[in-house]
């Protein structure tokens, strides 16, 4: 699922703007990646509304965000690569535990 070399050549185009979130938050939090949690929930809802795949088959839209939307990694200010797998896996958990309601909620 995870595909390494789209995202180093995304981080190559570093003028994007979920990787200056990902890097702000990122410093903000270091010990408590809430704040990425939130920012990969944030995209991955807005990803559900905005997506051209079928939504109720909600690993391929996984498939297609990590692809398309998000970076899963990033350098920090000391040149050490940070990945957020572990912090997209429990994104993905939670969405695929409440699937029902989420796409009542989008369809609604």
């Amino acid at each position: 699922m995870f595909n390494e070399e789209k995202d180093i050549k995304a981080e190559e185009n570093n003028d994007n703007l979920i990787f200056k979130q990902l890097k702000f938050f990122y410093g903000k939090g270091k010990r408590n990646n809430n704040y990425i949690k939130a920012l990969f929930l944030h995209h991955l809802l807005d990803f559900f509304k905005e997506t051209y795949v079928d939504i109720n088959d909600i690993e391929l839209v996984f498939e297609k965000f990590l692809e398309d939307k998000i970076p899963f990694s990033i350098t920090d200010s000391e040149g050490k690569d940070v990945n957020f797998k572990e912090e997209l896996n429990q994104i993905f958990q939670l969405i695929r535990r409440n699937k029902q309601e989420l796409l009542y909620d989008i369809k609604s």
